[in-house]
């Protein structure tokens, strides 16, 4: 199954050289997180002078707030350092990606290390022309870890537990299934 990107994106891959650049925007949820934790892999804008901080703002995300006058204005995603992993194609393991963040604020990652509930997130591609078009998107995920230190934290990221559900999840007797056994 192959996925629709535009036209342009489609292009910048099948250059020789290209100055188009993709970019990661990263949306982590948690219930002791007042508002989502939005980061970016581009420091295209700047967000706010004091601090100075700088990041893309792009309405990705946007689409979870109730309709109202907010809904396409674009939200800041805040830059940092990130390296994202892939998840591997092994056999029986749930296929978990990593994406390895530089710290923001310490008190974030103590909530990521220290929580027994789960945070979510939701990872999406973008032009760095084009920030508020979605090339690919993967949501659904949840942190199954959070590991590091104070200058970067690893997050695995793993999709719905496909592997923790029962086999066979129901038996298919006559009881069960009558339709199944005439």
């Amino acid at each position: 199954m192959s996925r629709a990107i535009s036209l342009n994106a489609a292009r910048q891959i099948d250059a020789t050289a290209t100055d188009a650049l993709a970019v990661f925007l990263v949306i982590i949820e948690h219930i002791d997180l007042a508002e989502p934790l939005r980061i970016s892999s581009n420091n295209a804008d700047r967000i706010s002078t004091e601090p100075l901080t700088y990041g893309t703002r792009s309405t990705y995300g946007n689409n979870t707030l109730p309709d109202g006058p907010n809904k396409d204005t674009p939200k800041p995603f805040y830059f940092t350092g990130m390296q994202v992993i892939p998840p591997d194609d092994e056999d029986d393991t749930e296929p978990t990606a990593t994406l390895v963040v530089d710290v923001l604020d310490t008190d974030i990652v103590g909530l990521l290390t220290s929580t027994t509930v789960p945070a979510t997130g939701r990872i999406a591609i973008v032009m760095g022309d084009t920030p508020n078009l979605v090339e690919i998107e993967t949501i659904g995920l949840t942190l199954k870890s959070a590991n590091g230190d104070w200058g970067q934290v690893a997050l695995k990221l793993s999709m719905a537990d496909l592997y923790d559900e029962p086999f066979p999840a129901t038996r298919m007797s006559k009881e069960r299934f009558p339709g199944l056994h005439r």
